[in-house]
């Protein structure tokens, strides 16, 4: 019986063996047949931009992992894995250009724009001749996306969220009236600063205080003195970056300021949260989402496992604009069958139903841009209430 029992043992050890090493030949096999889309993102990693758009970098290689694990993309039967290639724009236009310029050479025409629109705008002209499809996880002006950009995208417009604030302001805050626009001094974000300024007079409210202040000021002391003297109900900042918004928010109540401060975006909720005194981080909300919130998708959830395992950080809104970016793209490719860009444009255009991160989206931007070549993406708000941060899916 014991030597019946050992010949048994190794045999089942055996065939175990033999079906583990069949298993590992076809998935190299598989892997091997696989052919590689390459996807270019070009950030900073170097200059003065690189602390903050180091999120992006950070995001090349788990967007593209999470994609292969949910089988990568198949075009006219051939199966592609994908592959993220990050270039250094070095913080400034003319290395954006020569960022392009080497993701052309090397064969690449779908990138991920550079987040910062000057660099963006100086890429554009030898995009459009290459006919390079590029598309940002985030847009806010009409510069970026128009009618005689064929190849460009965003794959969220905040343009579309400056209602969502408005609505949440006037149903938890009806007493608000007036309203101290505070803002950063910047041209890329015009559009949406007059946006604003019109959702603020159609709803009838009072525009009390508008003042832009320097990019990277540290001391908002002075502009909000004037802008309390107002005697303003709410703080508009319409668009900021979490050092900005924290400075903001922290010297307002500082000085006595107890309303609600709110902004189409302020940065990602998590970490402006980390940046306010516990004291002052209330009645505080943007129409953004929490990537952190366990309301959050299971494709975001997924994402959160890989970025969280290769970075050793908690994700963050900036990580999940380079998935917010690829994931529809790839999309788009499919559906036309093609990596021709012109054929993958028009299908884009096309798409009145799009999968998204966040749900559900649709292809839009002809009301807004003037051509459909922004993506709707489900509604999100997102508060800091009592030094908690709360977070929902609106309805819309």
């Amino acid at each position: 019986m014991k030597k019946g029992g050992l010949v048994l043992g190794v045999v089942c050890l055996l065939l175990l063996l033999t079906l583990f090493s069949l298993s590992s030949f076809f998935t190299r096999e598989s892997a091997a047949q696989a052919k590689t889309f390459k996807f270019g993102l070009i950030s900073s990693m170097t200059g003065m931009m690189a602390p903050p758009f180091k999120s992006l970098i950070d995001a090349a290689k788990p967007a593209g992992d999470l994609m292969n694990k949910r089988g990568g993309i198949t075009v006219k039967g051939e199966k592609y894995l994908i592959e993220v290639v990050p270039e250094d724009d070095q913080s400034s236009p003319p290395g954006a250009v020569a960022a392009i310029n080497r993701l052309i050479q090397a064969g690449i025409k779908f990138i991920y724009a550079p987040q910062f629109m000057v660099s963006n705008l100086a890429i554009a002209p030898v995009a459009e001749e290459a006919k390079v499809l590029r598309i940002k996880g985030l847009g806010v002006g009409k510069e970026e996306v128009g009618p005689n950009l064929r190849y460009s995208f965003y794959a969220s417009a905040q343009l579309y969220n400056v209602p969502i604030c408005y609505d949440y302001l006037k149903k938890n805050y009806p007493n608000v009236k007036k309203i101290a626009m505070i803002n950063p001094d910047d041209p890329g974000a015009k559009t949406i600063f007059e946006l604003t300024e019109k959702e603020i007079q159609k709803r009838g409210l009072e525009l009390v205080f508008k003042e832009a202040f320097k990019l990277g000021s540290e001391d908002f002391y002075p502009i909000l003195t004037k802008a309390l003297e107002k005697k303003p109900d709410a703080i508009d900042m319409v668009l900021s970056i979490a050092p900005w918004s924290a400075g903001v928010i922290n010297q307002a109540r500082e000085l006595g300021f107890t309303g609600p401060i709110f902004a189409t975006i302020f940065a990602d909720t998590n970490i402006l949260r980390s940046m306010l005194n516990p004291n002052y981080a209330y009645d505080v909300f943007h129409a953004v989402p929490d990537v952190l919130s366990p309301k959050m998708t299971p494709l975001v959830k997924d994402y959160r496992v890989l970025v969280e395992q290769q970075t050793k950080i908690p994700l963050n809104l900036d990580n999940v604009l380079v998935l917010e970016a690829l994931y529809p793209l790839l999309q788009g490719i499919e559906k036309a069958q093609s990596f021709n860009t012109d054929e993958v444009v028009a299908t884009l255009e096309k798409m009145t139903s799009i999968d998204t991160p966040y749900g559900r989206g649709r292809m839009s931007g002809q009301d807004l841009f003037g051509i459909n070549h922004v993506i709707v993406r489900p509604f999100t708000l997102s508060r800091i209430m009592k030094d908690k941060t709360e977070f929902e899916f609106v309805e819309k």
